[in-house]
């Protein structure tokens, strides 16, 4: 069974536009019926779940990309799982770098405002 491309937007609660980001980002591949449709599997509203809580997760484009290719080959989870660890430990340096300034931000107000 194939689902046009309102289906699946409907089935998967996003935008048309979306699914037609996704198909230029490489993430989403349709099929093409005869008079040039787009036609999804069943299966593609999995991915667009899974594309979705990407961009949720803050990751950029690239690495959604990318993650989404290794997702789709067989044996796949302790690559995508090494890619978004990756990931993870990134941001976490990004927070601890954040939470410094803060704490710099912080002392300098405090000297400012003659708090102490």
């Amino acid at each position: 069974m194939s689902l046009s491309i309102g289906e699946l937007a409907h089935r998967c609660q996003v935008s048309t536009r979306s699914l037609r980001y996704y198909e230029e980002q490489g993430l989403l591949l349709p099929s093409r019926n005869a008079v040039g449709h787009r036609r999804y599997q069943a299966k593609d509203a999995d991915c667009v779940g899974f594309i979705q809580r990407l961009y949720g997760a803050g990751l950029p484009s690239d690495l959604i990309r990318t993650v989404v290719q290794e997702w789709k080959l067989p044996d796949s989870a302790p690559r995508v799982e090494a890619l978004l660890r990756t990931r993870h430990a990134e941001l976490s340096h990004e927070v601890e770098e954040l939470r410094s300034k803060l704490t710099g931000l912080e002392a300098v107000l405090n000297a400012v405002t003659g708090n102490k």
